[in-house]
């Protein structure tokens, strides 16, 4: 009977006691009417005590009209007679109410902000581009960005960070950046040769260290020794028909060359450019929405209702639940950003198709060879019109360092 009650305890259920000649054959009535009734005591002749549920109380009374019957409601159980009561104090419950909110409030506030793995220097930079965002003590979690957010507008705001990582813990905000460190490259530690790798016409050097083996107007392949970490004059060969075949000793210096060999070399490029061509950029123009979101389905919208007025958008969703203490709750506000698309159509000329494929063609070699290259002149080679497209081959000179180190070996 204990499991029983449990089970009916958010219904509720009464104790009633019954009184009359042989109270017990009411109760046997209303189990005839199909009144669950339970835990029957007789506390005389004239008295019986049990319990019913709430639902069967106007059936009790309906079946003691007439009957001569006295009907005494003893206690009140269950959750409806519980929330009844807590009705009937206010004070009460405007205390729990402020007590709740004010638990959710503080649950939902930053009240520290942690940066570690950083200079103090920067750590300072990072606070106070936190605060910009709104990411300080006291503020509401609800309207701050989400940790991804945060962490991206601080790698584009600060050049000095490489990565930083942005967490939620509760009502802290940890973040463990990297700085950006200059790696001073380091130099080679044994002697070493420069040489050549790639083929190329001298046009001009420096030597710090080491001696020329090249000079300017000539040409090179790769592997030409071009600065010689060899300082000296090198032992004349043994002859063979020499009595004394004591090898002399080579007495020349080792040492790391160093310097700068600028070549000009040569490049042929390929490129094409279509003559129309139709792609979707960001127009800059979004829209916000906010909805409350139950769960990860259900939304109820709050702002921004209806259908877009853009023709093509793109999408992006984010979600910030709600947290009481240290549970995260099944509640939060969600916003969704729709980013309108435009399609942009190009239409060009033949010759416009060839400039744009020359300057593609001339970006291309540039990334190839390295910023400190100097792209001196191209020529187109070859043009055709295929297929709606202008393709070229062209032709570059470029003047570069084609100097690479090479260790010396045993038998040089």
């Amino acid at each position: 009977m204990k499991k029983h009650t449990q089970d009916i305890y958010f219904t509720g259920y009464v104790t009633v006691l019954i009184k009359g000649d042989r109270p017990e054959l009411f109760f046997n009535q209303l189990v005839q009417e199909k009144v669950l009734v339970w835990d029957i005591i007789k506390k005389d002749s004239q008295t019986c005590e049990a319990k019913i549920r709430k639902q069967d109380i106007s059936k009790l009374r309906m079946q003691r009209r007439g009957t001569g019957y006295k009907i005494r409601f003893r206690s009140k159980h269950g959750f409806p007679f519980l929330f009844t009561a807590l009705l009937h104090k206010k004070p009460l419950l405007l205390g729990i109410a402020i007590s709740i909110l004010s638990i959710f409030f503080l649950s939902n506030t930053v009240w520290k902000i942690e940066v570690r793995g950083v200079s103090p220097e920067l750590e300072h930079q990072i606070e106070t581009k936190l605060d910009d965002y709104g990411v300080r003590l006291g503020a509401f979690k609800l309207t701050l960005g989400a940790p991804v957010d945060i962490q991206q507008r601080l790698l584009q705001d600060i050049p000095d960070l490489l990565w930083i990582g942005v967490q939620e813990k509760g009502t802290t905000y940890a973040l463990e950046g990297v700085p950006k460190t200059i790696v001073k490259e380091e130099e080679q530690p044994g002697p070493r040769h420069l040489v050549a790798k790639k083929k190329g016409v001298i046009v001009d050097m420096f030597v710090s260290e080491g001696v020329a083996q090249v000079g300017v107007h000539d040409y090179v392949e790769p592997g030409d020794v071009l600065v010689s970490g060899l300082i000296g004059n090198e032992p004349p060969p043994v002859n063979k028909d020499q009595k004394d075949k004591t090898e002399q000793k080579d007495t020349r210096k080792h040492v790391a060359a160093t310097g700068n060999v600028i070549a000009r070399t040569w490049y042929n490029v390929s490129a094409a450019v279509p003559l129309e061509e139709t792609y979707t950029v960001l127009s800059g123009k979004q829209e916000n929405k906010y909805a409350i979101q139950f769960g990860d389905s259900f939304q109820l919208p709050v702002w921004g209702f209806g259908e877009t007025e853009f023709k093509d958008s793109q999408e992006q969703t984010s979600v910030r639940h709600l947290r009481f203490l240290r549970w995260e709750l099944p509640i939060g506000m969600g916003k969704t950003t729709e980013y309108e698309r435009v399609t942009k159509q190009v239409k060009r000329t033949k010759e416009e198709a060839i400039a744009q494929a020359e300057k593609l063609a001339k970006q291309d070699l540039q990334l190839q060879v390295g910023a400190d290259a100097d792209i001196i002149s191209q020529k187109i080679l070859h043009e055709t019109v295929e297929n709606g497209k202008v393709k070229l081959i062209l032709y570059f000179q470029v003047n570069e360092d084609i100097a690479t180190s090479q260790p010396i070996s045993q038998g040089d």
